[in-house]
């Protein structure tokens, strides 16, 4: 509905791809059972179907490298968020405008459109020449990388050979062959190399999965715990369940600051503007501040909620969300949960049909009433579809109530999307709420009649 181009993308069994997560220690892959239906491709082959496009385009325009000039902001927990001391605006003329302090840094990037189709299939040579970088640590790759050309694996052009990235499966063999999560040997001079930063005793951490070496076939067959790797701060050696700073508690490695400590207090006059220089408790905003309720109507038979949207329940992790089976699996539609106490306080009953608005939009759905949710709150799942159960408003004269979405003042424009069947593809731009939205206020009370469609 927002998007300039739409583009059919595939579901997950037909495509190869990689997944991981912090919530778990495995990773977990995508695999092609079928291929794709009708005219839908892969991401990966519709990004490599532009690139090789836009190459062919750009023989006409750029048929020679071009140097651009972009900027690079300053990055968090590097020296660079402290150079400058008191908050100025070099555009308004309130400082002298100095590259990497008061702006910016200034760099110089070649672009070689013609070979953007080149690039995009094969692995380049600053992998080989210049190792693995991660948080303030390097390692050398040299090996891994031309252990990648083995079996003629290699793409060749302007004169030289490059491992392959042709197939979404040589894309994640790469990945899994480099990363020190999935190699042993990686791991263990990521290690070396935090050791030699730190000087405190790592190497022992990787010692014994050196010789492990995961590959997209080996995950295909079986599922694999990630490596130990000091990109991570869990130690998960010995069948450990993942805990996050382990390495750092247990192994005394300072924590990735500036000092190298935890700190609780940032005295910066940008923090301090917005109240966040300390933790403390903050009381939500009221209704009043935020200003969503000023047209909507209120009465007995209404009360007022704090809206968030959790990420979602049976629909975004699930594909064919509006199929019988998945239906019957929940209510049949993206229901609202509420307290139970705030559901007497308007004679809701669980299952009961509900509205839920507010000026930004409005929605109808099923009440699921739990003591589990604390009062003066409700929750509506994330990424609800609007395929399916979508009801007619009685309180905006029986139009078609929205997803949860209308309900939030959030709106970003796509300017590229793939839709897939039954799920979204989050390669491109994606608009709505991204998991919890807690300055939202809406109004619901419980319909006397079931809904109209």
């Amino acid at each position: 509905m927002y998007s300039d181009i739409v583009l059919p993308t595939v579901t997950w069994y037909e495509k190869n791809d990689l997944s991981s997560t912090g919530m778990h220690s495995y990773i977990h892959t995508l695999s092609e059972a079928v291929p794709p239906c009708w005219e839908s491709k892969t991401d990966f082959d519709i990004f490599k179907s532009i690139a090789k496009k836009f190459s062919e385009l750009a023989e006409i325009h750029f048929d020679k490298p071009v140097k651009d000039i972009v900027s690079a902001p300053l990055m968090h927990d590097t020296p660079a968020e402290m150079a400058q001391v008191s908050v100025k605006d070099w555009y308004k003329g309130e400082c002298e405008a100095i590259p990497g302090k008061t702006m910016p840094n200034i760099v110089v990037v070649e672009r070689d459109y013609a070979n953007l189709y080149n690039k995009f299939i094969s692995l380049g040579p600053n992998i080989k020449n210049n190792g693995l970088n991660a948080h303030g640590i390097s390692w050398e790759v040299e090996d891994f990388y031309h252990e990648l050309m083995h079996n003629n694996n290699y793409v060749t052009w302007d004169g030289n050979q490059y491992p392959s990235l042709e197939t979404d499966a040589n894309m994640c063999n790469a990945i899994l062959h480099l990363a020190p999560e999935t190699n042993g040997e990686s791991a263990y001079r990521a290690f070396k190399a935090e050791e030699e930063k730190t000087g405190v005793p790592l190497i022992h951490l990787g010692e014994r999965n050196r010789s492990i070496k995961y590959s997209f076939e080996d995950l295909q067959k079986q599922p694999r715990r990630v490596l130990t790797s000091p990109i991570w701060s869990g130690n998960l050696n010995d069948g450990r369940t993942y805990a996050a700073y382990t390495i750092n508690i247990e192994n005394h490695v300072p924590w990735r600051t500036l000092t190298g400590r935890q700190q609780f207090y940032i005295d910066h006059e940008g923090f301090i503007a917005y109240g966040e220089n300390l933790p403390t408790y903050k009381p939500k905003p009221s209704p009043e501040i935020i200003a969503d309720l000023l047209n909507s109507p209120k009465d007995s038979k209404s009360i007022v909620l704090n809206y968030i949207t959790s990420h979602g329940k049976w629909q975004i992790h699930s594909t064919y969300f509006d199929n019988l089976r998945m239906l019957t699996l929940s209510r049949g539609i993206g229901a609202v949960w509420i307290n139970d106490k705030d559901a007497n306080q308007i004679e809701i009953a669980d299952n009961d049909w509900v509205e839920v608005y507010n000026d930004h939009g409005t929605v109808v759905t099923r009440a699921i009433v739990s003591a589990r949710i604390p009062q003066d709150l409700c929750i509506i799942y994330h990424a609800t579809e609007r395929t399916i159960s979508v009801p007619k408003s009685p309180i905006r004269n029986n139009n078609r109530a929205g997803g949860h979405n209308s309900l939030v003042r959030l709106r970003v424009k796509p300017t590229l999307f793939m839709a897939g069947y039954g799920h979204l593809t989050y390669s491109f731009n994606y608009w709505g709420p991204t998991g919890v939205n807690r300055d939202t206020y809406v109004l619901i009370r419980k319909l006397e009649e079931k809904p109209r469609w």
